[in-house]
């Protein structure tokens, strides 16, 4: 019995097709790609930031416009198991409250933040989903001080933490959460 012969055209097409996702799986890989926000946006807080107050804390969710003009101060609080905008899921001081240093400045703040969010967003720290939400579709946004906010952490619209970076997660399409990504 003579066996059937898949035509040589249709084996060439799918060896390249073959070699051509392992090309670009390699690639991405490689490349440092991650389905949840590879660089995450940046925002300052404090006098002269684009939040102009900023009081919340790891943990805490929130709502509010996470965007240049916006604002988190108390009456922005929010249970994470109801309707809310925001979630902070990690905080770090890359330079402690009590020691008198230079502002390092905006671009390495930003760079500083984005690093430690995007560390954290590769962590095991974040539910893959909740609240019927992948953690793919959240945006994550590093919230650092503003030089006034570093100089006098006291005055610049921070209760806590003017030296703080925070990790900041949001929905991508803008609609609201409603329970908490961090593993507490």
């Amino acid at each position: 019995m003579a066996r059937p012969t898949v035509p040589r055209r249709v084996v060439l097409a799918a060896g390249i097709a073959g070699a051509v996702l392992v090309v670009l799986l390699a690639g991405a890989l490689m490349g440092g790609w991650r389905p949840f926000t590879a660089a995450p946006d940046v925002l300052t807080f404090g006098a002269g930031g684009d939040l102009e107050q900023y009081t919340l804390f790891e943990g805490q969710c929130a709502r509010g416009q996470l965007a240049s003009g916006g604002g988190f101060g108390a009456e922005a609080d929010a249970q994470c198991g109801t309707p809310h905008d925001v979630e902070v899921v990690a905080s770090t001081a890359p330079i402690g409250e009590g020691r008198a240093v230079s502002y390092p400045g905006e671009a390495a703040l930003a760079d500083f933040g984005r690093a430690y969010c995007a560390m954290y967003v590769d962590s095991d720290l974040l539910v893959p989903s909740s609240g019927g939400v992948d953690r793919d579709d959240l945006r994550m946004t590093a919230v650092v001080p503003s030089r006034a906010a570093f100089a006098d952490p006291g005055s610049a619209g921070a209760t806590r933490g003017g030296r703080e970076v925070s990790c900041v997660i949001s929905r991508s399409d803008g609609e609201a959460l409603t329970d908490r990504f961090s593993v507490i």
